[in-house]
């Protein structure tokens, strides 16, 4: 018995290091032959245990550069590419554990990244005035389908939050919870204490990006009067000939607004 145990980890190793010594660029080419990879490498160097891209690119995405991979072999006997995987998007760092499996599937785990508030505004493209402040990311999980919406669970942390407009508003610590909802759809929670505003809302989005948001806004006593007096004239614009910020009894102000990502250019 301990003769072929012995002899069967000597296969498994002699594999192991067969295989950690083939040039990851010619593991990825013909993965990319065989399987429709939604993400395309370049620059790719290393082995395939330890190795490396120079650029990422997906469909609709920003580039990610520098990346840096530590793969864990025993995955190699389900079929499957898994490990740790770091990189930058637009200078900032990101860490997080990736799967492809061998019908070229891919999902993600425990992604944790760091960006300043002005990135993720430019990521967004959307005429919000000017954001500051730190988003602390991290996607629980990830899982990129063929059709329709990744399934997404993450929770987003923006610490000192402020949005300048006319006036900077202090928003405080925000917190947004992405989770997958009914019929395809992603659901985001949104609150924030400590903030010059309440906000406590949500909004779904569904595969054909259709988005549908709530959100309650509440001024706190640390408001300043010129704030105050843009929210009340925000609640007395239109849009598409309907009012989507409406003030309540109790000095609340509720948004109702249904769109597509489309339309803003997403």
């Amino acid at each position: 018995m301990k003769k072929r145990y012995y002899i069967l980890i000597a296969i498994l190793s002699y594999l192991f290091f067969t295989l950690g010594n083939v040039p990851a660029a010619k593991v990825i080419s013909l993965v990319e032959e065989s399987t429709k990879l939604p993400v395309k490498l370049y620059g790719v160097h290393g082995s395939i245990w330890n190795g490396g891209a120079e650029k990422a690119m997906m469909r609709g995405q920003p580039p990610v550069d520098n990346i840096q991979w530590s793969i864990n072999p025993a995955m190699l006997l389900l079929a499957q590419l898994s490990g740790e995987i770091k990189a930058s998007i637009k200078n900032q760092n990101i860490v997080g554990n990736i799967n492809i499996s061998a019908t070229g599937k891919l999902s993600a785990s425990d992604i944790r990244a760091r960006f300043e508030a002005a990135i993720i505004q430019e990521f967004m493209q959307l005429p919000l005035g000017e954001l500051d402040g730190v988003f602390n990311i991290n996607i629980e999980s990830l899982e990129i389908k063929e059709e329709g919406l990744p399934l997404i669970t993450a929770k987003l942390k923006w610490k000192n939050a402020k949005l300048t407009l006319l006036d900077t508003v202090d928003l405080g610590f925000i917190d947004i919870s992405i989770d997958p909802g009914e019929s395809d759809q992603l659901v985001a929670t949104i609150s924030n204490k400590q903030g010059q505003l309440t906000l406590d809302g949500k909004t779904t989005l569904n595969s054909k990006s259709a988005y549908n948001a709530n959100l309650r806004i509440t001024p706190n006593a640390s408001i300043t009067e010129n704030i105050n007096e843009s929210i009340k004239m925000l609640s007395k614009q239109k849009v598409a000939g309907r009012h989507i910020m409406k003030q309540q009894n109790d000095g609340s102000y509720l948004i109702k607004h249904k769109g597509n990502l489309r339309d803003l250019g997403l």
